[in-house]
């Protein structure tokens, strides 16, 4: 069929990977012929596969259709459309979403993934083996530091000031996610930052085959037990082989606790915590702290916390409960102070630069800034190398001011809307 499509903008195919927000894409004939209307519709490739959806264009008020017809003119000229995952049919495999054009008596498909954050209790293990498989090479020793020793070296009592204790709190670890995440992708674009729900009993993640089987152990820790084939066998951090971590709770049949006198706040609890940003983020105590204190082992300290790869599924599900409160409350809009309320302190104001990916190393920041710049995407351009707080909030790009900013990610409940 003498039609090309683009995804994301882009023919490359790399960039065959689409969330719940609408991918900017484009379709036209080449060569130039005679007028042509072109079907579009979407099914998934194989049993459990991922299904597509269409928007005629990003407008408020413009709903997902299973189909979507375009006319294309005869000069070659491109038309844009809008190309998303449909909630709740999300992909398994790499490519396993099929966008089908059909039109003159022929038909183009195009293979695609919704790649989307998912609650790693419930990834097949294959899904899961892909994901322990990236984390394990994004720390292997080859080059020295490896990324994810780069990435642990962020995380330090030095830098307190800067990750925690603050407005910033949720956009710097959404950055610091993300910056793991595109490492996976690099390696395994199907590859997603997936989450551990600290709220649920999660017995399919403490086992040997994913996080570790973890032992409960009241006042101590201990090194978590792993599958021979088990791609975390060789975890390494900072010299150290292993993960020591042990439960203050039954991995598998209960939810992370917290301590006593610092319960665990679970879903319903955070997001009513209110819906403006100051008594939101009030959840930096609990439920996040209280469930990295669930724990005995490295997790439990700010000094050592990345060096368990749990901290960043844990983080993941923080941000996830950010992302369902922007979505429930309608806070994408980065300049009402309802949606980030910021401090004037360098690194907590809206406009402001994120350490360490802007390199900043004069007081008030930190006097070392280990990695480099945010890596990049095949998906987007946003939010560059050095990605300011306003970057990091409108995640889906729901906001339909032009140029699109969105980060290329979303999770497996939380729908996407447009917000002006």
């Amino acid at each position: 069929m003498p039609i090309e499509i683009k995804i994301n903008n882009s023919l490359n195919p790399n960039a065959r990977y689409i969330t719940y927000s609408p991918s900017p894409c484009q379709i036209r004939q080449t060569p130039a012929g005679s007028a042509l209307t072109v079907k579009l519709k979407s099914k998934a490739a194989s049993a459990g596969g991922g299904v597509a959806v269409f928007y005629a264009n990003r407008a408020v008020g413009v709903q997902p259709t299973a189909t979507l017809t375009v006319a294309l003119p005869a000069n070659g000229t491109w038309v844009d459309f809008g190309l998303a995952g449909k909630q709740g049919k999300p992909s398994v495999d790499d490519l396993d979403c099929l966008l089908i054009a059909t039109g003159g008596g022929a038909s183009l498909t195009v293979p695609l993934m919704v790649r989307v954050r998912k609650n790693a209790n419930t990834l097949k293990p294959r899904e899961r083996d892909r994901f322990l498989l990236a984390l394990a090479k994004v720390n292997s020793a080859t080059p020295v530091p490896s990324a994810y020793q780069a990435l642990r070296n962020m995380h330090v009592n030095a830098a307190d000031g800067e990750e925690h204790r603050g407005p910033q709190f949720l956009p710097w670890h959404r950055t610091y996610l993300l910056d793991l995440e595109r490492g996976l992708q690099a390696i395994d674009p199907s590859v997603a930052m997936h989450y551990w729900r600290f709220d649920q009993p999660a017995p399919k993640v403490f086992t040997r085959l994913f996080m570790g089987e973890t032992k409960r152990l009241p006042s101590a820790a201990d090194f978590v037990v792993l599958d021979p084939g088990n791609p975390l066998v060789g975890w390494v951090t900072d010299s150290d082989p292993g993960i020591l971590r042990a439960s203050h709770f039954n991995t598998k049949t209960e939810a992370a606790p917290g301590l006593p006198g610092f319960e665990l706040l679970n879903q319903a609890g955070t997001l009513a915590l209110g819906p403006n940003y100051p008594e939101f983020r009030g959840l930096e105590g609990t439920p996040h702290g209280a469930a990295h204190v669930s724990f005995n082992g490295w997790i439990s300290d700010i000094a050592t916390a990345p060096k368990d790869p749990l901290f960043f599924m844990l983080h993941s599900n923080v941000d996830r409960l950010w992302a369902l409160w922007q979505w429930m409350n309608h806070r994408t809009n980065p300049d009402d102070p309802n949606t980030y309320t910021g401090q004037n302190r360098d690194g907590r104001r809206v406009d402001d630069t994120t350490w360490p990916w802007n390199r900043v190393i004069t007081p008030p920041r930190p006097n070392f800034a280990p990695g480099s710049g945010l890596p990049g995407s095949p998906l987007t351009p946003t939010p560059g190398g050095k990605p300011t707080i306003r970057n990091m909030i409108d995640y889906h790009g729901s906001r339909v001011a032009l140029p699109l900013d969105w980060l290329g990610f979303s999770y497996d409940d939380v729908p996407f809307d447009f917000n002006p």
